[in-house]
């Protein structure tokens, strides 16, 4: 459809601006190529739009190959579109309702010519008032001519505007609806054609990247590139320490006429602000990250570290990392990511948006930048470099022991050893026949050397049932079995593994020590050996798998208390994050699923109150149910739910029972402990994740409601779920990668290796089950998963898991792990 005649000519639109003009404003302010975009998608911003959706093809030199930009923003009448043209002029500003709504970023009325780099044609379709208005740029007719040219505007059907973007646009591209009953009552299409060569060096890992950083994305502004949501970049390197802009700020402190400040908002969060002498409102974050945020990649994507200065929302200056400044200290600055927000500086951007004008207020923010990221982040870098590098040193720490700890009690067990008083030591490796007077004039100079008993520490996967560490005293080497279960707790736990160390470190020495008081080798090795078992009853205290959970919640029915720490612990291995509570008058305990937010924006997540109540009797009625009571306890922590767990309950089965309409009437979802064990028992084999849960907390309040809805569980049929293959591709990945495995790329991995599709959230749903299954041996942690031992290893331990399990179970898993 020829985009120039379609439609009726309703009037001209005047655009006076000479080529000669138009050259120096796109080809020199907007260089790059994204910039057509950003400044489109900045367009949809300040039209108030909730959703815009962008499009650019794979490749820009195909024949007929085109551009667009959707948005539900405001759209524009036949008036709107005139003004729209006028170059160099915006009454975006001249309307100070505007910023109440959301603060307007445009203001100099030329961000539109950026597309002039990208195409000969830029078309405006816009829907308003249920009229539909066209108008297109032929940058090609622009001349010298004072007059300027005209552009026609017309008017188009409906049928005509579905006949365009039939032939423009993919429609599960968008994320909003542009006809129907679902339409948006008004929306915007820029669309480019006949693309100039430029269009070729549109990079998309870079735009991406940069849509990601320099737009202002948030819950009320939602933004799709070619169908994908992009999300506001974050930093997944772990954070060292960050500091609040106004909170606790030192270096306010030290300059004149400087001041911090405290706010709170409508919801009563506390908002912090710096005010300089000729700028207030300055608000942020210094971010100090553990490893350096500059690799290979910054230079075709974008960077990540330095100094990001933001006015009305969006990031001016994309490619400074330093705003104009000489270099910070490199070790520090290459870690950091200093967040700047300052509207007031508004008025001092250029017209490219791109940098901010020499002034007296920007200089007064950059001296501000720099003292507070000498006196505070580089200092405390400095500081904790040098501690971190003291601690993680071995032989520092182990510098610290008197000789009498460590090395008398190695160099006497080598001495036994080789005099064969020492025969089967555990923890420390049993050293070669010929290596004996090596050994001992080694040891006997330590004390010269300087040198320590234990000079480095390596972690390697061996059996789960192998001892907690070795230590090889020829390398003075300490290798720490993570799969160990004390081991894989601790560090799926804790990011300082310092703590873990030392009580390893200790557990090897006491080994000698042992030996030293010259006690049976038969007995030295029993403490050993119970001291380990103490570990691995520890680390699972915490964690257990689904058939210990069953099986403690079985054991704990008529015990009030046990019952109360048995229900936390089945709401643990559901997923659910446990906060316990307890004391007269308050829940048992709380427990969240945060389950993020869904492609829509809506958060999925949900919380709920949880109450275990056992007597003596068998069956507890309404009275002893105090449901009022919990409906109360779910009002004061803000709650969604509210979860009773008993034995059983007077009248279960009889809807009109008293404990049935009280469980209606309140809200309280009432379920027996022989269903909450079922229920356990049934979410590896029947794939229920915390967001299935949800529709059992929804709709069933009546104990045999609940009842039901797991009984028709049981009987669904579900996908076999591929479990050992999983464990196989992410065992290989992590073998293979530098890098820990991403949800993404497993899912990728195995679909090539069962030639089948699936999704992301199915393939993190089973790795979710199984480490319930199998606790301490698979994490996730955000997208990224490992194991903790290997594929072989893990298969063992679900088979031992399913052996566990009450016998009237052990068939559905037989089938899913066949």
């Amino acid at each position: 459809m020829n985009l120039e005649s379609v439609g009726k000519k309703i009037d001209d639109i005047d655009v006076t601006i000479s080529s000669r003009i138009i050259e120096l404003f796109s080809a020199g302010l907007y260089s790059s190529p994204n910039k057509a975009f950003e400044e489109l998608i900045c367009n949809s911003y300040d039209a108030f739009a909730s959703k815009v959706a962008v499009y650019s093809p794979d490749d820009p030199t195909v024949s007929n190959a085109y551009i667009w930009v959707c948005d539900n923003g405001e759209g524009l009448n036949a008036g709107e579109l005139k003004q729209l043209w006028k170059i160099g002029e915006s009454l975006k500003r001249k309307d100070k309702t505007r910023d109440t709504k959301r603060l307007q970023i445009g203001q100099f009325g030329i961000g539109k010519l950026s597309t002039y780099i990208l195409a000969r044609k830029l078309t405006y379709i816009s829907k308003k008032d249920e009229r539909y208005i066209l108008a297109t740029m032929d940058y090609n007719l622009i001349n010298d001519n004072p007059e300027g040219i005209k552009i026609d505007e017309r008017e188009v059907t409906e049928e005509e505007v579905t006949k365009i973007v039939d032939e423009y646009i993919r429609y599960e591209l968008l994320n909003f609806e542009l006809f129907g009953e679902k339409a948006s009552k008004t929306w915007t299409i820029s669309l480019m054609t006949e693309l100039k060569p430029k269009a070729s060096e549109i990079k998309i890992g870079r735009l991406k990247w940069l849509l990601s950083t320099a737009l202002p994305l948030n819950p009320g502004f939602e933004l799709k590139f070619n169908g994908v949501k992009i999300e506001s970049s974050k930093v997944k390197t772990p954070i060292m320490k960050k500091w609040i802009i106004g909170k606790e700020d030192d270096t306010v402190n030290k300059i004149d006429g400087a001041c911090s400040r405290v706010e709170k908002d409508k919801d009563g969060n506390y908002n912090y602000f710096v005010d300089l002498q000729n700028l207030q409102g300055i608000r942020g974050e210094f971010i100090l990250y553990e490893d350096s945020l500059v690799d290979g990649k910054s230079a075709n994507l974008g960077r990540s570290h330095g100094i990001f200065l933001s006015i009305r929302g969006r990031l001016i200056n994309l490619d400074d990392p330093l705003l104009g400044m000489e270099a910070f200290s490199h070790g520090a600055f290459n870690r950091t990511r200093i967040i700047i927000n300052a509207d007031e500086l508004d008025d001092n951007l250029t017209s490219t948006r791109e940098s901010v004008k020499d002034s007296v207020p920007f200089t007064q923010l950059k001296a501000y930048i720099k003292k507070k990221f000498n006196n505070e982040v580089k200092k405390y870098y400095f500081e904790q470099t040098k501690r971190l590098e003291q601690e993680k040193s071995i032989s520092y720490r182990m510098a610290q022991t008197a000789y009498t700890t460590s090395k008398r009690p190695v160099y006497n067990f080598i001495q036994k050893y080789y005099e064969d008083k020492i025969i089967n030591p555990l923890l420390i490796e049993k050293p070669a026949n010929d290596k004996r007077d090596e050994l001992l004039n080694l040891y006997a100079r330590d004390l010269e050397t300087g040198e320590q008993v234990i000079e480095k520490i390596e972690y390697d996967y061996k059996q789960i049932e192998e001892p907690i560490a070795k230590l090889n005293l020829l390398t003075r080497t300490l290798s720490i079995n993570r799969s160990h279960p004390y081991v894989a707790n601790y560090m799926d736990s804790n990011s300082n593994i310092i703590p873990l160390e030392s009580m390893v470190i200790t557990e090897v020495l006491t080994e000698s020590h042992l030996y030293e008081l010259s006690l049976d080798e038969s007995m030295v090795n029993e403490i050993i050996k119970r001291r380990d078992s103490t570990l691995r009853q520890l680390a699972l205290s915490d964690k257990m798998g689904i058939p210990t959970a069953a099986m403690f919640l079985k054991d704990s029915l008529d015990n009030p208390s046990g019952l109360e720490e048995a229900v936390a612990r089945v709401l643990t291995v559901f997923g659910f994050e446990v906060t316990p509570i307890g004391g007269n008058g308050e829940p048992d305990g709380k427990a969240e699923a945060c389950l993020g937010f869904s492609e829509e924006g809506k958060n999925k997540s949900y919380s709920l109150t949880y109450d275990a109540k056992s007597t003596a009797k068998n069956k507890i009625a309404a009275a002893t149910a105090h449901l009022s009571g919990l409906r109360r306890h779910r009002e004061a922590y803000n709650a969604d739910f509210s979860l009773e767990v008993a034995v059983d309950y007077q009248g279960a089965e009889d809807e009109l029972s008293a404990i049935s309409v009280e469980a209606k009437n309140e809200k309280v979802t009432m379920m027996t402990a022989k269903d909450l064990i079922k229920l356990l028992l049934l979410i590896t084999p029947k794939q229920i994740g915390l967001d299935k849960l949800r529709e059992l907390f929804e709709t069933c309040y009546m104990p045999q409601d609940v009842h039901e809805w797991i009984e028709n569980i049981e009987k669904t049929e579900v996908e076999k779920p591929p479990y050992y293959e999983l464990v196989d591709v992410v065992y290989e990945l992590q073998k293979t990668d530098s890098e820990a495995p991403e949800l993404g790329t497993i899912r990728y991995k195995l679909k090539e290796k069962m030639n089948k599709n699936y999704s992301k959230m199915q393939v993190r749903e089973w790795l979710v089950l199984l480490s319930n299954l199998i606790p301490g041996c698979v994490t996730i942690d955000g997208n990224y998963v490992g194991v903790q031992a290997s594929a072989q290893i893990i298969k063992e331990r679900i088979h031992k898991a399913i052996n566990d399990m009450p016998l009237g179970y052990k068939p559905l898993y037989d089938e899913i792990f066949k």
